[in-house]
């Protein structure tokens, strides 16, 4: 994109980040938790990062960095390859250890974990049995954002990491700044909720791929 574009509400654009999830691995493909278990990609995960290479290319980031877990390392090395850059390894970007519940399949956990798993997803359990805790997790991922809004204001970057650090780096971004005006919704984009009055999710905001 041009230096001097501006968005829709009349400003520069300045840093551009991208945030990339891992690949999928033969634990993803059966939704079994993995957390800090070092998990590396199957076929089909490495053919997904290509993907996202060559979608990525145009952008001419500054800089990747990724989690140092072999997963998004694997994911990260395939789209530095094709864009001509070196990961940058930084561990707090690092998944959440799930601890005790590690290897869990999603839709056994919440049976076999019983009230624990009631209470850690309403926020009431501060970790997993032997896991991390989701202040450790925001205390990480806070310090990394703050670092890298420092050191390229200006410039286009590519982390790639895990669900967790993702969605808490999204939370992170919208909760300290929330307004009307900080979700963009382009002509003709798509959005998409989804889930059931116990939880929804937004799967996807201003999707413009198919124009």
């Amino acid at each position: 994109p041009e230096k001097n574009k501006q968005n829709p509400l009349g400003f520069p654009c300045a840093m551009k980040l991208f945030l990339v999830r891992h690949g999928e691995t033969a634990w993803t493909a059966v939704q079994r938790y993995q957390g800090l278990t070092d998990i590396p990609l199957n076929r089909r995960g490495r053919e997904q990062a290509k993907a996202v290479a060559r979608a990525l290319k145009k952008e001419r980031p500054a800089r990747l960095y990724v989690s140092a877990l072999k997963r998004a390392k694997e994911t990260a090395e395939l789209i530095g390859r094709r864009l001509g850059l070196k990961p940058v390894i930084e561990p707090r970007l690092n998944e959440i250890d799930f601890g005790k519940w590690e290897g869990a399949y999603y839709r056994r956990l919440p049976r076999l974990a019983g009230k624990q798993f009631d209470l850690w997803e309403k926020g009431a359990l501060k970790k997993p049995p032997g896991g991390e805790s989701i202040v450790s997790l925001n205390k990480r991922v806070g310090r990394f954002l703050n670092d890298i809004i420092k050191r390229h204001s200006k410039e286009t970057i590519i982390v790639v990491s895990h669900g967790g650090p993702i969605k808490m780096l999204l939370f992170r971004l919208l909760n300290s700044r929330c307004s009307i005006w900080s979700l963009r919704v382009d002509p003709a984009s798509i959005s998409l909720v989804e889930g059931n009055p116990r939880l929804f999710q937004i799967v996807c905001i201003n999707r413009t791929d198919h124009l």
